[in-house]
């Protein structure tokens, strides 16, 4: 794991953060069939002076390098009901989730029971923070 410490301040739009946030659980998920490269792209989000237009084509050279080893990217459209009621959490507020250490996109995984460990950031290369949601 990396040793930066994610330095909170830029926000991405919805559409950008709903993108990153696919593209950074899938990273994470499937890194070991994908090697170190997407995770060396995705690294360069870090700098807070990207443009948009940096951003995109960050998140466009990592949905091909996933579809170049046969994975599906994060930018497959979904579509269905708006709202959905996050996996895990059967109809009840969870009281801690893990959230972008950057707080740059918008991802937000409940913990796993029996799951010691966090979800991992691949923009920042550690694991997502807890967040406590009743504050």
């Amino acid at each position: 794991m990396s040793q930066s410490r994610p330095v909170p301040g830029r926000r991405l739009d919805s559409d950008r953060a709903a993108l990153l946030s696919r593209t950074c659980e899938d990273v994470a998920q499937v890194g070991d069939l994908l090697g170190p490269e997407p995770a060396q792209v995705l690294a360069r989000l870090r700098e807070r002076a990207l443009p948009d237009e940096d951003v995109d084509a960050v998140l466009a050279e990592v949905t091909e390098l996933m579809r170049a080893r046969g994975l599906v990217g994060g930018d497959t459209t979904f579509r269905g009901p708006r709202y959905l009621p996050l996996p895990g959490i059967h109809g009840q507020r969870p009281e801690v989730v893990h959230v972008c250490p950057g707080d740059l996109c918008d991802r937000v995984e409940i913990p796993r029971p029996g799951s010691g460990a966090s979800p991992v950031c691949a923009v920042w290369d550690c694991p997502l923070p807890q967040f406590r949601l009743d504050r």
